[in-house]
């Protein structure tokens, strides 16, 4: 995935200050010198014990290299959070809930919201352009504070697809406290990138995949998110896949798109590829992302294995320095996603970027010598692969990436040793 170098340092010091002024507005932080964004003391005592708290309820261990930059605990089963307690109970059982939601809004807020910018610029990055009507309606479901709402208007700001500029998102979050101010969150969030056209609409319950996500009566939408949301059920994923695929007849427009975010981890990203093994099965919604298609998931042939992509940003100052307090590392942002469409259209006019057959890069790539070694993903599964860069100033793959697309490489060799002999680009 290749993020436009804009949007990675669009987190700065503006960031912060819109941060900081929307936090004392809302009673968060108090006004004060310093700022208590850059005051070590105030981060110290008032945040980061919170954000140790929730990270370690978030970043289950396992043997897979973890989100947060802790060494693993070998051996530990990792939970699913149960939605009838987990980070719900975690709030209601602390001492001080303001405190805890502002841990949240600062530490987890502004990387989930980039994770989600980032895979809207890669709709962007292929080619892939807006159809489904001239009037945005989106939701959000497990919102929090409108985390996927806002990624997806720092997304638009940088790698425009045509998003309509009038609209409005329905957050759907069971924490009343977090609803509510992720909706005044967005509401100023969507003003200070000039959309005041853009609103939210509130809507507190708890999802229960058990019965229909949402109302007969509940109208259709043309955007559908949801970030860091489907972990939280411990329904089997074809429960889970009867549910949205209800759903998305019922409620989802014709050319409209779908957004999943989930953890990196190796359970959370298993569920989410078996997930799509369900919805490719049934849903007649087109798998846009990462996969460029609907081939068996190379990832699900080896119980050991996963798929998730990874991000670079600029952090916000204040996000370093708490993730140097709490031991935690932000630099990189690992996760997996998965983007559909409801749309007849194929695949050459929805991503016109990509005009060939393509593996995709699913690793970093590691020097062996004056070659370069990665895993890839295509029609016909997942291989190790090599390939040796040509010294022209044309080389497509002089510096490759984990989300590189190659367009018609020629491949010699098998699934377990394969060689790229030539490709006609790279996207």
């Amino acid at each position: 995935m290749r993020v436009p170098v804009p949007l990675t340092k669009d987190f700065g010091e503006h960031f912060q200050q819109e941060l900081e002024t929307f936090a004392i507005q809302e009673g968060l932080i108090p006004e004060s010198e310093p700022s208590p964004l850059t005051s070590k003391r105030y981060l110290s005592r008032s945040v980061a014990p919170h954000v140790e708290k929730l990270s370690a309820l978030f970043n289950r261990r396992e043997s897979a290299p973890p989100e947060d930059g802790h060494p693993p605990q070998k051996g530990a089963i990792p939970e699913p959070v149960d939605p009838s307690g987990g980070l719900d109970k975690y709030w209601k059982s602390g001492s001080n809930p303001k405190n805890l939601r502002l841990a949240y809004f600062l530490a987890f807020m502004p990387p989930n919201l980039f994770r989600v910018a980032a895979v809207w610029s890669e709709l962007g990055r292929l080619g892939f352009r807006w159809a489904a009507g001239d009037r945005l309606r989106a939701i959000e479901l497990g919102a929090g504070p409108a985390t996927a709402s806002c990624g997806i208007i720092a997304g638009e700001k940088h790698a425009s697809i045509g998003l309509p500029s009038v609209g409005d998102f329905a957050l759907i979050e069971q924490d009343r406290g977090m609803l509510e101010l992720g909706s005044r969150w967005a509401r100023r969030y969507f003003a200070d990138h000039g959309l005041p056209d853009l609103g939210t609409r509130t809507f507190h319950w708890t999802l229960n995949f058990k019965e229909p996500l949402l109302p007969r009566a509940a109208p259709k939408f043309n955007l559908w998110l949801s970030s860091y949301f489907l972990n939280e059920t411990r329904e089997p994923t074809s429960v889970v896949a009867d549910r949205l695929i209800d759903a998305w007849n019922r409620h989802l427009d014709d050319e409209g798109i779908v957004i999943l975010v989930e953890p990196a981890l190796r359970l959370q990203s298993r569920r989410l590829l078996e997930l799509r093994r369900e919805l490719i099965a049934r849903s007649g919604l087109q798998v846009l992302l990462p996969c460029l298609g609907h081939q068996n998931c190379g990832a699900l042939a080896d119980s050991e294995d996963w798929c998730h992509e990874e991000v670079s940003w600029w952090r916000p100052p204040y996000l370093k320095l708490l993730d140097e307090m709490t031991r935690l590392d932000r630099k990189s942002l690992p996760f997996s996603y998965l983007v559909l469409v409801k749309s007849k259209r194929d695949r050459r006019e929805l991503l016109p970027a990509i005009d060939g057959k393509t593996q995709r890069l699913v690793s970093p790539a590691h020097r062996e010598g004056k070659e370069w070694e990665f895993y890839l993903c295509g029609d016909d599964g997942k291989r190790r692969a090599r390939y040796r860069p040509s010294a022209s100033e044309n080389e497509p793959l002089a510096d490759p990436e984990r989300g590189d697309i190659l367009i018609d490489p020629e491949l010699r060799g098998d699934m377990n040793s394969a060689r790229i002999e030539r490709l006609r680009r790279k996207a």
